[in-house]
């Protein structure tokens, strides 16, 4: 569950409070107080305490552990709490809105749901700021007054916040004032104040300046619970002074008191005395030891730097006051004051305070009565100004111990009321159970209801305090809602929400408020009696109410028209004496007097809003789009009229719902009467035209700026180079008549006094001071405009909005001046510091743009010119490469030792092709020379074969060179003043087409790096006249400067001797290490055959691009030798087919990389190379991975934690026969599993054989498993398999192996599952005979090369199939499944007489411009009558968010306070901030923007690396998160504030606010130091003591490092030091790590791994 700690008020700032409790410190003379502080949210805690009495389920036995929150009922109703400390079945919990502890049973607990738990406590502890008691102890007259206190409200400033206490300097005039007035406090001056608050709080000051009255008014760095009055508990006497001064210990937190004692004896002792500073503050907490050697908590008594040796302490737990050698007192360590205080002063109720001396016969006989003894206390009564509790004890044999000290005594015992709480039956309860067990435990407590009152604070309004059960007045509406039709939904009302209501519902209504067709109210007419029963009741209840102070937005309010009293939300408060509200029964607004103005009653709060808002549908537009004219909305007033006044209903048909302002969701409808529907009428009378102005929205335009022209623009703003905006040159003159009549508008009376809404067009006031157009684009936690005819979002206050008048006028009429522009060629990632950069020089900057495509929402893609000869394009490439260039490069040496080991593993060094059709003797071929020096060590001669001489070049390898540091500045580019000849140091990306391509290899290396250019080479061979003209143009021309990696230039290429472009990759000494970029094989090139490259040559992009196979992952397997020859002869001189999947960047050659399909002679070469494929599973699995099973009979998931295995390659040759199906033949079938029409699974109807082969599995699965077995599986092996569903064993076939988990599919069934090594058995020869009883299909007829299926297919195809006898005929086997290795046949479905092929024809459209799927986007699974979802891979090709989350703000070598948030092992695990105010505003701002309604495109523009908003499954709230990968219609993300990473679909993501991207990411991700992964690994005992070192503990880190970017998920990773509990957690990591000695082998540490595997087994065994 994700959580966190709520933020409080800021200092300086006006808060209504509600004064719960009041605590009287005689001690310092302050007033404590527990306040609530709404802030007008008081209706969210009412809707919160509703939902909380559904609890999720109840505690079964013990469950539940100490911090946990769960949901305790007591007083008949259920409240938020946390554990404390549980015992047995009975546990301590704390109350978080009401901040006292509480003891119940686990009868009296329950889990709540997560959202429960949203919200911040409602009551919050502060103190009085600005008065001080003048006596030293509290008259009677000021107890009076304080102690009316609690329930009454006023308006307080928040003077100071202190933390860590949370303690909140509170000023409240109105008593203040009051108590110096009387005399009792006086006022002091603030920073007076706030200096002896602190040191009463923390207990930081001299002796003379406190005032202690008792011993146990302790440091508030204890936390000391106040009990609950009229509670029971069960206590332990520790302490007896005389019948005043009894200390009592809470009996249930024994336990923990004995492992608090155990831990700090422990520590003490073992620390020794370490020259730590004496604790000198007086009451302040420290550690003593007894004279019997144990260390206790204790407070300080006496000052020990004025004492003679020895001090008086007061053992807190024990309330034993000793006196104890100076030597014996040391500081408190802060984890020690965690644990609260439990042992209690308490007086025996009945004994009063007389100031009689007690006798030593006295006292001798009460301890002998109570010492070290149990009872049964009932606290009567707290005397707050000696801070003592009244108890009544009660001893196992129902002795009451008050009675008899009394009689005893000679005292006159009290008189006894009627009714007294110990003849209760739970009195009885708890002393059987002291004498059951020994009074070592309670069974059950409860808490008892005195005199009809709760422990619930009073709402304002109500009529009463009492109980359910004692209420004898029933609430004002009660009726109301018994009576409800019982087809109304008798839910709480959520803050009186607008109902919404299901696309497709009718409701006959009345239409009760119109203000436009795009904001208009209903009322269902099955609500009138409610309504009618709900108004008399208003009136009733209000005719004789006062003005009171208002906390809530839901309100009751008079109507100024007819003084009638409505239900209410106050809609805008403008801070004066009167607000506009709501009536959220009839939908009119109105201003009204805040003397007319009342707080609701909760009673009122049952029935939800009876009126909706609505908005007419139009079905030419988006269905809140504002189109309709203005005679529309007098037509339509005139056919509601009309329908009124008939005796015929009108009927509202919901067509969709949105969510367009800040007043809530918007049903989009229709309405009919008797004379038919409102929208068919007004489309025929008025229907709107270009020339009519919209009502409530902008026109705009796109100035017919056609693809390929050319514009004179003036950029106005700019968010990012994807992302800016600018208005046209020609536009000028128009602009000009827009402000003018701007002004005029502004000049006249306002349209309305309310405040315009979300979306709403208005004027807004620029920081210029003038007015302009704009847009609310948001309203909270700011106000927020876009301003449209410049592009900028700014926050603004709400006195600088006016709104936009209605009538027609130029204003309204222009069409919106700011085009929006990206930047052309320029990669989807770009730093934020060039971004910077650009905004700075660009904005008010005049250019030429020229269009080169048009992107989503009216973008403009462009290329950008300065003085029409600075290409910005090309400068900000430029100053990214040169920022590239300053950071290291850690991945090239992983690059060059997987080259060099693919390499190794072929039969030459390289391969080269020719180019077919290209080469010829004048220009440099694809097949000359390849040399790799990267790969190559001194001590190796490798050979070259080159295709076109056949022969074998010995290549002089070198050693790899560095990149010079020296050689570059990355100057500041201004861009008005850049030089007109510049030198561009980037190529344009290569112009690759994401549709199916005909192509040539160029040069081949292995099927991770092999290049390819197009078919046509028209510009390749432009491209090489060029280059030979500029390179023998230069002869004695030389590089101007050291080239730089990545730098463009001309190098000859020594075999032909000719001039080409090529891409400096690194140099050593004077060779220059080059990559052919029109070829793609790599030089060595002397440094003076180099030539810089002219700009006419960066004009054209590269001839040729880097390609890898899809569906080979290199961190998840490796290639078998034989595949580098059969590669190369199955590719070279072919002309092939090539799609592309997706792009990355290649870590050395700064090359995009594609990522590809390849077919040639119609075989798809991707499928052929897995024969060569070995899956690995050598490495430790490194985070935590959720696996989704699919089941044969129900849906559930399983998640898998798993560590690696060692395969041990054994391969496993057996498969299943095929399935017996024959082509253009019928059989009787039923679908076994359902996912989509591209992928389903057919059973025959005969089932015989079935039944013999589950029965013969069964059998089979009992046998006793080999150990060695499932290390023998490999893809396409059969096995038995456990499906955890039903728990029986069933045919299967391997996927694919992750660590000690199998990915199968049942052959039997279709359907695919997750299973565990044990989980496996070998398949035994009778059942590899019959073939399976399941195929996989797809339907006839539709070519996923050529169309996508619509969303609506899913559920369409599924409701045709499940559950029916269906006649299937084959057309043809469409090859094996590329993952699975079964044969998939094209079929033809028939059922119930209908063709499944014709019925899908309408869920069939062209494929996507925006993205090639290679799979379906979704899969449903049915086996018989169940069904599920699944993920099947896909791969998308993006076109990219230059969006991207600040750096987290770390400071290196600098200590700060952590928590870690997600712990997975040393080398990945994520920190938080301690203090987290900014979390909690992160986290009520995604859930905010979490509710905004899905953009369907914005899951197609997410890449690797997109940040978004993510619905987290587990506590179903919205969080900030970064994508890491798609599949499918799945996004694996990881949520960037804590760490965890998880899979949620796309329906599940939400743009991501701007303002949400200022905030930097709350959590970082951390490893370390002192570990390097390189040079050793973790033992497996690490990962349980790594977590238990960290987990809840408050840290300290310091940060050494940058790690770089973590490789998969694009965050920072840093380098850091933990200290937690005293001890450095990286030292105490030490004895787990084992370090790699230098000289093994990889054999030799394989030998090593399969020994511990082995010794590991059997050690398991011999167990």
């Amino acid at each position: 569950m994700m959580c966190s700690i709520p933020g409080l008020p800021m200092s300086g700032s006006e808060v209504p409070v509600l004064i719960t409790r009041v605590n009287l410190n005689p001690g310092c003379g302050l007033v404590e107080l527990w306040v609530n502080m709404d802030k007008g949210r008081k209706h969210v805690y009412e809707q919160m305490r509703e939902k909380i009495q559904t609890p999720k389920r109840r505690f079964n036995g013990s469950e539940g552990k100490s911090a946990d929150l769960c949901l305790v009922c007591f007083s008949d109703a259920w409240h938020r709490a946390r554990i404390v400390s549980v015992q047995s079945e009975t546990y301590e919990v704390f109350l978080i809105d009401q901040g006292q502890l509480h003891v119940a049973t686990s009868e009296a607990l329950a889990w709540g749901h997560t959202d429960n738990f949203l919200l911040p406590p409602e009551i919050e502890s502060g103190v009085l700021a600005n008065v001080v008691s003048v006596e030293e102890k509290w008259s009677e007259r000021a107890e009076k007054f304080l102690m009316s206190l609690p329930g009454k409200k006023s308006q307080g400033l928040v003077q100071q916040v202190l933390m860590p206490d949370r303690t909140i300097l509170l000023e409240i005039p109105a008593v203040s004032k009051h108590l110096c007035q009387i005399g009792v406090m006086k006022t002091i001056p603030v920073d007076e104040f706030k200096s002896l608050a602190l040191k009463c709080l923390h207990k930081e000051e001299s002796p003379d300046v406190v005032r202690l009255s008792q011993e146990l008014n302790l440091n508030d760095q204890y936390f000391y619970p106040e009990l609950l009055p009229d509670g029971f508990e069960t206590v332990h006497v520790t302490e007896v002074t005389d019948p005043l001064n009894i200390f009592c210990k809470i009996l249930i937190f024994s336990r923990a008191l004995e492992i608090l004692s155990e831990q700090i004896q422990q520590h003490y002792e073992e620390s020794g005395d370490l020259g730590e500073a004496r604790p000198q503050t007086v009451a302040g907490p420290c550690a003593a030891r007894g004279t019997d050697g144990r260390w206790r908590r204790s407070l300080l008594k006496q000052n020990t730097a004025t004492s003679d040796g020895a001090v008086e302490v007061l053992h807190v737990d024990e309330g034993k006051t000793k006196v104890v050698p100076v030597g014996d007192v040391r500081p408190l360590l802060g984890k020690f004051l965690r644990m609260p205080v439990v042992t209690y002063v308490c007086a025996l109720t009945g004994v009063k305070r007389t100031g009689r001396e007690w006798t030593a016969d006295e006292t001798d006989y009460l301890k002998s009565l109570l010492l070290n003894q149990t009872f049964v206390a009932k606290f009567d009564h707290h005397n707050t100004s000696e801070d003592v509790y009244d108890a009544t004890l009660c001893a196992a044999d129902d002795t009451c111990i008050n009675d008899c000290f009394i009689k005893k005594a000679g005292l006159t015992p009290p008189s006894k009321p009627e009714g007294d709480g110990l003849n209760e039956p739970i009195l009885s309860s708890l002393l059987s159970s002291l004498g059951d067990k020994g009074c070592t435990e309670v069974k059950e407590t409860k808490k008892q209801v005195v005199d009809g009152k709760t422990d619930n604070v009073a709402l304002p309004g109500a009529d009463d305090s009492h109980t359910k059960a004692h209420s004898k007045h029933q609430d004002p509406v009660k009726h109301i809602y018994n009576r409800l039709p019982p087809g109304l939904p008798c839910k709480m009302l959520h803050a009186c929400d607008d109902d919404v209501f299901a696309a497709g519902s009718h409701v006959n209504v009345n239409v009760s408020c119109i203000e436009s067709l795009q904001k208009f109210w209903c009322q269902t007419t099955e609500h009138c009696d409610s309504l009618r029963r709900l108004m008399q009741d208003l009136q009733n209840h209000y005719t004789s109410a006062q003005a009171q102070l208002l906390v809530e937005s839901v309100c009751v309010a008079r109507n100024p028209d007819n003084s009638v009293w409505y239900r209410a939300r106050i809609i805008a408060s403008r801070h004066s004496t009167a607000v506009d509200v709501r009536f959220i029964d009839y939908g009119q607004s109105r201003k009204v007097p805040l003397r007319d103005v009342c707080p609701i009653d909760p009673s009122f709060l049952q029935l939800d809003a009876l009126a909706f808002q609505c908005c007419l549908f139009n079905p030419k537009t988006d269905p809140t789009a504002a189109t309709w004219t203005h005679s529309a909305l007098t037509e339509f007033k005139k056919f509601v009229g009309s329908g009124a006044s008939s005796n015929t209903r009108l009927k509202c048909i919901v067509k969709a719902v949105t969510c367009n302002n800040e007043e809530g969701p918007v049903n989009s409808v229709d309405i009919e009467a008797a004379t038919g529907s409102a929208c068919t009428l007004l489309a025929q009378k008025c229907a709107p035209s270009e020339a009519q102005v919209p009502l409530d929205a902008y026109t705009y335009s796109t100035f017919n700026i056609e693809v390929g022209g050319k514009e004179k623009v003036w950029v106005t703003s700019s968010e990012t180079v994807d992302h800016f905006y600018c208005q046209l040159d020609r536009n000028s003159p128009l602009f000009d008549k827009l402000k003018e009549n701007v002004a005029q508008l502004l000049n006249q009376p306002p349209c309305s006094n309310l405040p315009p809404g979300l979306n709403s067009i208005c004027f807004a006031r620029y920081t210029d001071n003038e007015w302009y157009r704009g847009q609310v684009v948001e309203m909270s936690p700011e106000l927020k405009v876009h301003f449209v005819d410049y592009g900028d979002t700014l926050a603004v206050k709400e006195a600088d909005l006016r709104p936009f008048p209605s009538d027609a006028s130029i204003a309204r009429s222009v069409p919106v001046q700011a085009v929006l522009l990206a930047l052309f060629d320029v990669p989807a990632e770009v730093p934020r510091e060039v971004n910077q950069w650009f905004a700075e020089e660009a904005i008010g900057q005049s250019f030429t743009i020229s269009v080169a495509a048009k992107g989503e929402k009216r973008k403009l893609i462009v290329q950008l010119m300065f003085n029409d000869s600075v290409n910005v394009n090309e400068a900000v490439r430029e100053r990214m490469a040169g920022l590239v260039q300053q950071q290291p490069d850690s991945s090239k040496s992983t690059y060059q030792d997987c080259r060099k080991k693919e390499l190794k593993k072929a039969s030459a060094l390289t391969k080269t092709v020719e180019q077919h059709g290209v080469h010829s003797s004048d220009r440099m071929c694809a097949g000359d020379e390849l040399q790799m020096s990267s790969i190559a060590s001194e001590q190796e001669t490798e050979h070259v074969k080159t295709l076109d001489e056949g022969r074998t070049l010995e290549v002089i390898p070198k050693e790899n060179g560095t990149v010079a540091k020296d050689g570059h500045t990355d100057s500041e580019i201004k861009l008005p003043s850049l030089p007109r000849k510049v030198n561009i140091s980037m190529y344009k990306r290569p112009n690759i087409s994401q549709s199916k391509t005909e192509v040539y290899a160029s040069c081949i290396v292995g099927p991770h790096y092999f290049w390819c250019q197009y078919t046509d080479t028209e510009d390749l061979n432009t491209v090489s006249k060029l280059a030979q003209e500029a390179g023998w143009a230069e002869q004695d021309g030389t590089f101007p400067e050291t080239p730089q990696p990545g730098s463009p230039c001309l190098a000859l290429f020594s075999s032909d001797n000719q001039w080409y472009r090529a891409q400096a990759i690194r140099r050593a000494d004077d060779t220059l290490h080059v990559l052919f970029v029109d070829y793609g094989n790599e030089s060595e090139v002397d440094i003076v055959n180099v030539r810089s490259l002219p700009q006419s040559l960066l004009e054209f992009p590269p001839q040729a691009f880097l390609c890898f196979l899809d569906g080979f992952d290199e961190s998840k397997g490796s290639w078998d030798d034989e595949v580098y020859d059969d590669f190369y002869n199955r590719l070279v001189d072919k002309q092939l087919k090539m799609t592309v999947c997706k792009i990355e960047d290649h870590s050395e050659a700064a090359v995009p990389q594609y990522t590809v399909k390849t077919e040639c002679d119609e075989v798809v070469i991707n499928d052929l190379m897995q024969k060569y494929w070995k899956a690995s599973s050598s490495e430790p699995s490194k985070k935590v991975m959720e696996q989704t099973e699919t089941l044969l009979q129900a849906v559930q998931t399983k998640d898998n934690t798993t560590k690696s295995d060692v395969s041990k390659g054994i391969n496993n040759t057996d498969s299943y026969r095929k399935p017996e199906i024959s082509k253009d033949t019928f059989e009787m079938v039923y679908a076994s599993c359902i996912m989509e029409p591209h992928f389903f699974w057919c059973q025959h109807a005969d089932t015989e054989d079935l039944c013999k082969v589950v029965q013969l599995a069964q059998e089979a699965g009992q046998v006793e498993s080999d150990l060695m077995f499932p290390e023998t599986l490999h893809p396409g092996s059969p096995c038995l398999a456990l499906f955890s569903g039903d728990n029986q064993w069933y045919r299967a076939q391997v996927i694919r192996r992750e660590d000690d988990v199998l990915h199968v599919v049942f052959i039997d069934y279709g359907n695919e599952s997750n299973v565990g090594m044990k989980d496996v058995r070998a398949l035994p020869q009778s059942l590899l005979e019959t073939p399976p009883q399941a195929f996989l299909c797809c339907l006839k007829g539709f070519d996923k090369s050529k169309g996508s299926w619509k969303d609506e297919v899913y559920d369409d195809f599924y409701s045709l199939l499940v559950d029916k006898r269906l006649k299937l005929t084959v057309f043809g086997l469409e090859g094996s499944h590329s993952e699975m290795e079964v044969p998939q046949y094209s079929v033809e479905i028939e059922g119930d007489g209908v063709v499944v092929n014709a019925a899908m024809q309408k869920r069939w459209k062209p494929v996507s411009e925006e993205c090639d799927t290679t799979e379906s986007p979704r899969r449903e699974n049915v086996i018989q009558g169940g069904k599920t979802e699944s993920n099947t891979p896909h791969v998308c090709v993006f076109k990219g968010n230059a969006t991207a989350y600040k750096e987290p703000e770390i400071s290196k070598d600098t200590s700060v306070m952590v928590y870690a948030s997600c712990i997975v092992e040393p080398h990945f695990f994520w920190c938080q901030h301690a203090n987290t105010e900014d979390l909690c505003k992160v986290v009520q701002l995604a859930q905010e923007a979490g509710q905004v309604e899905s953009d369907l495109m914005f899951p197609e523009t997410l890449y690797s690396g997109g940040p978004c908003l993510a619905l987290f499954s587990g506590d179903n709230q919205w969080y900030r998160a970064q994508v890491i990968r798609r599949e499918d219609d799945t996004l694996h993300v990881v949520f960037i504030d804590y760490g965890n990473e998880s899979n949620v679909g796309v329906k599940d993501v939400r743009a991501l606010p701007q303002s949400l991207l200022e905030t930097p990411p709350q959590a970082f991700l951390c490893c370390l130091k002192g570990f390097d992964g390189s040079k050793g690994s973790w033992k497996d005992e690490v990962y349980d003591d790594f977590y238990s070192l960290l987990v809840d503990k408050r840290l300290k880190l310091t940060v050494f490092g940058l790690e770089s970017s973590h490789s998969e998920m694009e965050v920072p990773q840093y380098s850091v030091e933990i200290e937690g509990d005293g001890a450095v957690v990286n030292s105490l990591m030490q004895k787990h790590w084992t370090g790699l000695d230098s000289d093994d082998t990889s054999a030799g540490r394989l030998e090593s791994v399969d020994q511990k595997e082995t010794r590991t087994i059997d050690e398991s065994i011999g167990g």
